[in-house]
């Protein structure tokens, strides 16, 4: 039961910013694909991926570990703070529940605990559990930028392209567009570096929700010294329908 456990434990639960329902409390707005890390022990994590998706009213999530195995997860119970998630599992006669329970971080990130329990609900064993949106999935298309500075907020637009499991984008703005640079994207944070006044603007930033970047901006001049710092937010256009 063991291995069991330890093999479907991967990742469960998360929680976002707020959303508002109509006639209920407030809840997290769960949607999305996340990355999620379960610890085993000292030595050993499993990753696993998480998509969440709400239909018709109800909360739906499906797990896929690193060998490409589905779970669809049977229980998913949002509240405003965070989300429980289980699913019943049974192997060798033995029935056991696996769960995990996270709080949203500051950054968009879910902290908690995995864990399993027996048929009757007697926790067998727990560790941490961390989740972060998959930049990957929400990065492609438009969104409105504001970059706030020392003299007021600067906007422009940000366009962003996927092709095969290649990333580009660009800024544009009425001086004209600008190629983004030694682009990254790692789980939930996406690095660039775009060319201005002469300079390099530098940007790091996380994908906090659905749709929302938040990091900061670094100007360094034609010496490659910082000039002037400050934040950095950028919002998705909704498509056109």
């Amino acid at each position: 039961m063991k291995c069991s456990v330890i093999t479907l434990a991967l990742g469960l639960c998360i929680a976002t910013p707020w959303t508002k329902a109509a006639d209920s409390p407030k809840v997290a707005d769960f949607s999305g694909v996340w990355t999620t890390t379960a610890t085993i022990d000292e030595f050993d994590s499993r990753n696993a991926r998480l998509t969440v998706s709400k239909k018709e009213g109800k909360w739906k999530a499906i797990m896929v570990n690193e060998e490409g195995e589905r779970t669809d997860l049977t229980r998913v119970v949002p509240t405003e703070k965070g989300l429980t998630v289980e699913f019943d599992m049974e192997r060798d006669g033995q029935q056991a529940i696996i769960g995990a329970k996270a709080q949203l971080g500051k950054e968009g990130e879910l902290k908690g605990e995995w864990y399993a329990k027996d048929g009757d609900g007697f926790e067998l064993m727990k560790n941490k559990w961390v989740a972060v949106r998959s930049i990957k999935e929400d990065i492609a298309g438009s969104w409105n930028v504001t970059a706030k500075t020392d003299n007021g907020d600067m906007e422009h637009a940000m366009v962003m392209k996927k092709e095969g499991n290649r990333f580009s984008g660009y800024a544009s703005s009425s001086e004209g567009d600008a190629d983004f640079s030694n682009l990254k994207l790692e789980k939930n944070t996406l690095s660039m570096q775009v060319p201005y006044g002469g300079g390099i603007v530098k940007i790091k930033s996380k994908l906090i929700a659905n749709g929302q970047l938040k990091g900061k901006w670094t100007f360094f001049d034609e010496f490659d010294q910082e000039v002037a710092t400050g934040e950095w937010i950028a919002k998705k256009k909704a498509k056109k329908s």
